[in-house]
C-alpha cells in the first residue's frame, strides 16, 4: 500500500499557501514588572535590553481585552434586571395614570412617564460606552448602582396589582 495516497485524502490543493499566510505564533508578551517578578534573578538578554520599555507597554496595550466569563454573566444578568425595569415602569407608570392625572396635565405626565420607561436602557447603554477602557468591575459597579437607583417604585409600591 502506498502511504502517499493516504496523505492525498487528508489535505486540500492550496494547503500549502494557506500555511504560507498564516502569522506566525508569537509568545504571549509581558511587562517588565511581570518578568521581574516571576524571574528576578535572569539577567536580561541583549535583544530584550535593546527595546525600550514605553515601546513595550505599547506593544502591550495593543492587544484587544477579551471579556471575562463571570463579567459577560453579570452583564447578561444586569441587562435582563434592566429590561424588567423598563416593562415595570411602564405598568407602574400606566397604572398610576388616572389617579396622578387629577393633579397634573397629560402632557406632563407622559413625558414623565417616557422619561422613567427610557431611564433603564439609557443608564446601561452609558455605562458601557463610559466605561468601555476601564476594568470589568468599574462597568459593574456603575451598572449596579444604576440598578438600586432606578428601581421602578409606582410598580413595586402597588405590586403590579394596578394593571394586572
Amino acid at each position: 500500500m502506498n502511504s502517499d495516497g493516504d496523505d492525498d485524502a487528508l489535505s486540500w490543493d492550496g494547503d500549502d499557501a494557506l500555511e504560507a499566510q498564516r502569522p506566525e505564533a508569537r509568545p504571549p508578551k509581558s511587562t517588565p514588572a511581570a518578568t521581574a517578578r516571576h524571574a528576578p534573578s535572569m539577567p536580561q538578554t541583549p535583544a530584550a535590553a535593546s527595546v525600550p520599555a514605553s515601546d513595550r507597554e505599547a506593544d502591550a496595550d495593543d492587544e484587544p481585552q477579551t471579556v471575562g466569563t463571570v463579567t459577560l454573566l453579570l452583564l447578561g444578568i444586569l441587562g435582563g434586571i434592566y429590561l424588567l425595569y423598563t416593562v415595570g415602569w411602564i405598568l407602574g407608570g400606566v397604572g398610576m395614570q388616572l389617579p396622578v392625572t387629577f393633579t397634573l396635565p397629560v402632557p406632563l405626565y407622559q413625558g414623565a412617564l417616557w422619561l422613567a420607561v427610557l431611564a433603564p436602557a439609557f443608564w446601561f447603554v452609558a455605562v458601557l460606552a463610559a466605561t468601555r477602557g476601564s476594568r470589568p468591575w468599574v462597568r459593574i459597579v456603575w451598572l449596579v448602582a444604576g440598578a438600586v437607583l432606578l428601581v421602578p417604585w409606582p410598580f413595586v409600591v402597588s405590586g403590579g396589582g394596578a394593571v394586572l
